[in-house]
């Protein structure tokens, strides 16, 4: 599986917003340069994270992005399924069994003469293993919020407007 970019971005989209003060919406303008993205492919991973209730946009001269629930409450499998989608990784098509045909055993088994035929590991339970991985990936994502990754100061969650600090050291890269 690859992950696309913009899951990356929107990690970084919802820490930031994870540190910012709720009573204060963070410029968008100022998160895209601080990712070094334009404005209108922001707004596309804004919606995404939107859509799954994660951000909501506050429009205005003061307006901006602010999360939509405490950051305790985001899971990384939240920020994942917004942008990747809920869809497996890998979808049974039937086509294993299609081509193997070992539904027809016995019959397979009397065309070349084989007294027995041994298929321990079958060709279609290799589908099952990346249904496993795929589960234990996302129990994995499940496990941790992104209230859990950020910063904090004197044991309390760091809370403050990234407005002050953005402004004045834009990124130099």
């Amino acid at each position: 599986m690859k992950a696309k970019p913009s899951l990356e971005q929107a990690l970084c989209i919802v820490a930031l917003l994870g540190i910012q003060d709720r009573e204060i919406p963070l410029h968008s303008h100022l998160v895209a340069e601080r990712l070094g993205i334009s404005t209108s492919y922001l707004k596309k991973i804004i919606q995404k994270l939107a859509g799954a209730d994660i951000v909501k946009t506050v429009s205005g001269r003061d307006g901006g992005v602010v999360l939509t629930r405490d950051p305790h409450q985001i899971t990384l499998l939240d920020v994942f399924d917004a942008i990747e989608g809920a869809t497996s990784f890998v979808k049974n098509t039937g086509l294993v069994k299609k081509v193997f045909g070992f539904n027809q055993k016995q019959a397979f088994m009397r065309t070349y003469a084989l007294t027995d035929l041994k298929d321990q590991q079958p060709v279609a339970n290799v589908l099952a293993v990346f249904a496993d991985a795929e589960q234990r990936y996302r129990q994995q994502l499940a496990t941790l919020s992104i209230g859990d990754i950020l910063p904090t100061t004197a044991d309390q969650p760091l809370l403050l407007d990234w407005t002050k600090w953005l402004t004045q050291h834009p990124t130099t890269e």
